[in-house]
């Protein structure tokens, strides 16, 4: 169902927005145009166990300074660029100035956090960011939760001119996709309906090295949907559970999920 991670698409230096897609943490200054990413070469990213689901995004850190001082810096969490307007209901109360519920935990306790909110030509632009003591030569633990905002069709479009970008970003194999057009057949009364949840990966390379641990769990709702995303390795634990787990891994490219529900039509 997975094919390999494929090409560098290169390491997110700077604040951008980018559409119904979330971000793994990485240092920040602030700068006179907001945030600005920056890379660092003293603390590390020993584990990461990223929970991926349409209603919830759970990332469990533990970082480790790897210098014989302790370390202040400021963290950044872009989190999906979304509509002022939406014209679609995105799972988001886009009027709150915390739309997505996000939280952070370190060690154990609840964070404290600004935000900084950018609008652009209908577009929100938000990041949470704070200050954050890595303490010299120890682990530090950072949990972080949220509800995604989650792009979709009320019916699949899988014709020719989306067919090979679909199947590009969401690594659909053959059979799946022999499943897609059998299934999804309207004027017989059987609808597929997809949701997709995007998430920033490669941003986990700004920390020092390779990544030590890295588990992936992604979730569908029920156990008759259908899910397809990129990876070797992939485990189903369950009818609705599947993990993907690598070790000294430095990410070259960003998650795209695609969860698809079955629908009959009333007669």
């Amino acid at each position: 169902m997975n094919k390999a991670m494929r090409g560098m698409v290169g390491l997110l230096l700077c604040l951008g927005g980018t559409p119904l897609v979330s971000a793994n943490d990485s240092t920040a200054a602030l700068g006179a145009g907001g945030l600005v990413f920056t890379k660092t070469d003293a603390i590390a990213m020993e584990q990461e166990d990223l929970f991926i689901s349409e209603d919830k995004i759970r990332v469990a850190y533990v970082f480790r300074n790897t210098t014989k001082q302790d370390i202040n810096t400021r963290v950044a969490f872009p989190v999906p660029a979304f509509p002022e307007e939406p014209d679609m209901d995105i799972g988001l109360d886009v009027k709150s100035s915390n739309p997505m519920g996000f939280s952070v935990q370190v060690d154990g306790k609840k964070k404290a956090f600004d935000t900084e909110i950018k609008k652009h030509d209908g577009t929100v632009n938000m990041t949470h960011h704070w200050m954050q003591t890595f303490p010299a030569g120890k682990p530090l633990r950072v949990v972080h939760e949220y509800r995604p905002a989650t792009g979709g069709e009320a019916m699949l479009w899988f014709q020719d001119e989306e067919r090979a970008a679909k199947i590009s970003k969401y690594c659909i194999e053959p059979d799946f996709e022999k499943w897609l057009d059998k299934t999804n057949q309207p004027d017989k009364g059987m609808v597929l309906s997809p949701r997709y949840v995007d998430y920033i990966l490669t941003t986990g390379a700004n920390w020092k090295g390779a990544i030590g641990k890295f588990r992936l769990t992604v979730q569908k709702a029920k156990a008759e949907d259908k899910i397809s995303f990129c990876g070797t390795g992939v485990k189903k634990v369950d009818a609705r559970t599947f993990v993907l787990e690598k070790t000294d891994f430095t990410p070259e490219e960003d998650l795209a999920v695609m969860f698809v529900h079955q629908y009959k039509l009333s007669e």
